[in-house]
């Protein structure tokens, strides 16, 4: 009987744009945690705002389109971009392979991450209510490469194997979220 080939660790050969994209999401919240300054114009320009902000709340630029990708740059402690940050690399290192090495491998991975950072902000909006609060993390975006990781192991049968779990999960916080306060984005969890 063959024994099979043994695995690879999940964090070898890390690809370069996840590292980078790592690299800029850590050194985003480091000067932020030592420059009030700069977490103020973070949350100002980054964090996605629902309801309706108390008087006196700055409005965004651009009536805060750029904070549905800008988000991602902002978190809440260490543990929250921990957290995130583990499932960027570990989900990111698989779900970035399928597009290659290089410039234009590593913008498309990109584009990738941050449209499913876009369409989880977006629908964490349509989806909140109208009560005022904040969204922030890269939870929208390595949401997605959950998804993208499976489907790059195991066709749609992969992607359902990661993506079904971790839904059921975001619709059980959502559900949860009806009779106590929840302070994670469900709705972007899974719009991600």
């Amino acid at each position: 009987m063959q024994e099979p080939a043994p695995r690879a660790p999940i964090f070898n050969q890390l690809p370069a744009v996840v590292v980078g994209l790592s690299a800029a999401i850590v050194a985003a919240h480091a000067l932020g945690a030592l420059f009030v300054p700069f977490h103020q114009i973070q949350m100002w320009l980054g964090a996605l705002v629902t309801g309706r902000p108390p008087a006196g709340f700055p409005g965004q630029p651009l009536n805060g389109i750029p904070a549905l990708v800008l988000h991602v740059f902002v978190h809440g402690g260490w543990t929250h971009l921990l957290m995130n940050l583990f499932i960027l690399l570990a989900a990111g290192n698989v779900a970035a392979r399928p597009f290659g090495r290089g410039v234009m491998a590593g913008a498309g991975f990109l584009a990738f991450f941050f449209l499913c950072a876009a369409v989880g902000g977006a629908f964490h909006l349509l989806l909140s209510g109208p009560e005022f609060g904040l969204m922030i993390g890269a939870s929208t975006g390595v949401s997605g490469l959950i998804a993208a990781a499976g489907w790059a192991t195991g066709g749609r049968t992969g992607m359902l194997r990661l993506a079904l779990p971790w839904l059921v999960i975001n619709i059980a916080m959502g559900l949860f979220g009806l009779f106590y306060s929840l302070p994670i984005s469900w709705a972007g969890h899974i719009g991600g």
